[in-house]
């Protein structure tokens, strides 16, 4: 009974992440959530650390991220950004009018991630658990002016997960370390990533988090990943940021947040905001 008042607690507090690590969904029961992302940026950090400007680059996501328990210890995770457009403003000279950039658009499916949490271990307040995520190329990936949806390879990220209660305070944290396998001449990837989140009279909870992604630099020197940085090889970066979720009614709610990064590397210099409705059943 601990373990599942624990549990229930914690699907509340978990709603609003990007990815509840750490806890299993119970069997038959799920978390799925409708997400925006916006970033705009007019700055770039190449491969060298470098910051340099660059046409005013838009990236609109819309997905669907879902968890479902197949039993207490196994749950499935998908995450299917079904439309994304990406716009690269023109450039016109000031003085001249001299049109040296059109612009350009895509809008399309980028690629998805499916794969699964396993629960190992229970000890009170805490939980450990693994998960398996596959990367599947269905983007754009060929697009002449690098506005590239997917990445064109399979990739495989593996990570530890660990998840600690503080019930009766309504508080969590969570840490996370993984390896992402990338193919297609991509740079392999060592991930990690920290975060809390305490609740409010049980309707509002606040998140802090922050993510890191290091390359292992065996990546080819011709391959590139797109404009931007949105799918980049040898890309390195430290994101932190903050979320608000906000319980509606019953399972449903909305949660806001807004993420931001430094050690930077092949990446956009631009905060991120995302928005999104979700139901934990």
């Amino acid at each position: 009974m601990r373990f599942l008042s624990i549990s229930l607690l914690l699907s509340f507090l978990l709603v609003g992440s990007a990815a509840a690590d750490g806890w299993p969904q119970q069997r038959g029961h799920g978390y799925y959530k409708i997400g925006y992302r916006f970033v705009q940026a007019t700055e770039f950090y190449d491969f060298g650390g470098t910051l340099m400007n660059i046409p005013t680059l838009g990236d609109h996501t819309i997905s669907f991220y879902g968890e479902y328990g197949v039993t207490n210890r196994i749950t499935v995770v998908a995450y299917v950004p079904f439309l994304e457009r990406i716009t690269l403003n023109k450039q016109v000279g000031e003085t001249t009018g001299f049109v040296f950039f059109e612009g350009d658009e895509v809008t399309g499916i980028a690629d998805p991630e499916v794969g699964f949490r396993v629960g190992l271990l229970n000890l009170g307040s805490a939980v450990v658990s693994g998960s398996v995520i596959f990367g599947v190329p269905i983007g754009n990936d060929t697009q002449p002016n690098g506005l590239l949806t997917g990445d064109g390879e399979f990739n495989q990220r593996v990570k530890l997960e660990a998840g600690y209660s503080f019930w009766p305070i309504p508080a969590y944290a969570l840490a996370t370390v993984g390896f992402n396998n990338r193919t297609q001449g991509f740079s392999d990837e060592a991930v990690y990533s920290a975060e809390a989140g305490y609740t409010i009279k049980n309707r509002v909870t606040l998140i802090a988090r922050m993510r890191g992604l290091e390359s292992l630099e065996n990546g080819a020197d011709d391959v590139t990943g797109g404009m931007g940085g949105l799918y980049a090889n040898n890309q390195r970066y430290l994101s932190y940021g903050a979320e608000v979720i906000v319980g509606v009614a019953g399972p449903l709610g909305v949660s806001f947040g807004v993420d931001g990064g430094t050690r930077l590397r092949n990446s956009l210099s631009a905060p991120a905001f995302s928005f999104g409705i979700f139901a934990a059943l």
